[in-house]
């Protein structure tokens, strides 16, 4: 490999894929991508975080399209499914708890869309893949959905859920990529990497 990009920039706006980037002491940039995500009725799952996750990519990478030296933008879309209902982000208290009361004892998938856009010497480059993994939520009742919500904002996540810290106490189990269902596939992202020669492995 031979090592990173000049610059990396997250095209999102999250929290969780800023912190997991952090965490990991990525050198990279924030663009907050204006896009607007819509979800089409007839749309699988699987196209839809992959388009999403290109337009947040290809958003922030015409901002910089003028860039010397090469640039990577990485674009990422998580959505919940139960059965063929996509629930993405609830737009207040109510539809969140109508979301976490349809979610509780059931099975369901988390997938999310990666797409990279390279810019190079005025050219542009995109690739991108997905990944999956199945999450069991355990049975609450209202006064726990409640308890939760009380520890965990809803309002910006997925499904109206997160697996991590108060996601303790509600999720059984799940089979698959952990951080998917935070939101960032990072070995998706690094496997991406190594198709242009770079790796996360490469950072010191």
């Amino acid at each position: 490999m031979s090592g990173f990009p000049e610059r990396f920039i997250l095209a999102s706006g999250s929290p969780r894929r800023k912190m997991m980037l952090e965490r990991l002491k990525v050198p990279f940039e924030v663009r907050v991508p204006k896009v607007e995500e819509s979800i089409a009725g007839a749309e699988e799952p699987i196209a839809l975080v992959a388009r999403l996750a290109r337009e947040k990519a290809l958003a922030v990478a015409k901002e910089l399209k003028e860039a010397e030296g090469t640039a990577v933008v990485a674009g990422c879309d998580t959505i919940v499914v139960l059965g063929k209902e996509i629930l993405g982000k609830p737009a207040d208290l109510e539809e969140a708890y109508a979301m976490i009361t349809k979610l509780q004892g059931r099975t369901h998938m988390v997938y999310s869309g990666l797409a990279l856009v390279k810019l190079e010497n005025g050219r542009e480059e995109i690739i991108s893949n997905f990944c999956a993994t199945e999450v069991t939520m355990c049975r609450l009742s209202k006064e726990e959905i409640e308890r939760y919500f009380s520890l965990e904002d809803p309002l910006d996540k997925a499904g109206s859920y997160a697996i991590q810290d108060a996601g303790s106490l509600i999720i059984s189990s799940i089979d698959g990529d952990y951080y998917n269902v935070v939101g960032f596939p990072v070995r998706t992202l690094e496997e991406l990497l190594n198709q242009w020669g770079y790796s996360l492995f490469s950072l010191t």
